[in-house]
């Protein structure tokens, strides 16, 4: 099978391919709460909360870029097709390696259950920040209802977005600096909203590098350009 640099690069193609490639991305990130309930019935979950997490005060504020970056990474198809530097191969292999970044984490989830529990807020005071009324705070703890406690490490909030971050930072260097403050907001939001550990955010960011310099340039992009391009 060839494909051709036009087509390759095609904005329609992109658009084509963003659909099952996002579906596919999203059947698997729908698996988090059921890989977590696994790993906490096949052995007991510890705890990696240190003094950082003790000492990093609650910011209700920043659930904004929170709640934003989740849509991010998945969504993120639809505007590389509209670079035509970004190839229709780097995106296909752009998320195949954000699904083994979600299938390696569900590993370790399994073999080494970590919790956020003893870190997770609890009660906040309404009426007591500007911007946040009481509606907001109950939808706030509806999400911590709804996020199993376990899976804390390493954290598959920041592991995709250290990922994206990196490939911008080499196909599309000005929208990089534009997604930078947001995802940095976003990532820090995972131990400030006390959903995961100082630890959890720190091996998710060592997961996103992982996922570029090993899932991406010396898996994905490697065998599905040789797959592409085979005669």
């Amino acid at each position: 099978m060839t494909i051709s640099t036009k087509l390759n690069h095609s904005i329609w193609l992109k658009l084509l391919l963003f659909l099952p490639l996002y579906f596919l991305l999203y059947f698997v990130m729908i698996q988090y709460q059921p890989v977590c309930e696994l790993g906490g019935r096949l052995m007991k979950a510890v705890s990696l909360k240190t003094f950082i997490d003790s000492w990093t005060p609650v910011n209700i504020y920043i659930m904004w870029p929170y709640l934003a970056c989740l849509i991010y990474v998945p969504f993120s198809g639809v505007v590389f097709a509209l670079n035509r530097r970004i190839s229709a191969i780097q995106v296909i292999s752009f998320y195949f390696s954000v699904v083994l970044i979600y299938l390696i984490t569900y590993a370790i989830y399994i073999v080494f259950p970590t919790t956020a529990s003893g870190v997770m807020l609890t009660s906040f005071g309404p009426n007591q920040h500007l911007f946040i009324n009481e509606g907001m705070f109950q939808a706030l703890q509806d999400l911590y209802k709804q996020s199993t406690p376990l899976g804390d490490f390493p954290s598959l909030h920041v592991a995709p977005l250290v990922f994206m971050g990196m490939f911008l930072y080499k196909y599309w260097r000005s929208l990089f600096w534009v997604f930078l403050p947001f995802a940095f907001f976003g990532a820090v939001g995972t131990f400030v909203l006390k959903f995961h550990t100082f630890a959890g955010f720190v091996g998710g960011a060592v997961m996103g590098v992982i996922g570029y310099y090993i899932f991406y340039e010396k898996f994905t992009s490697k065998y599905i350009n040789k797959f592409f391009h085979e005669q």
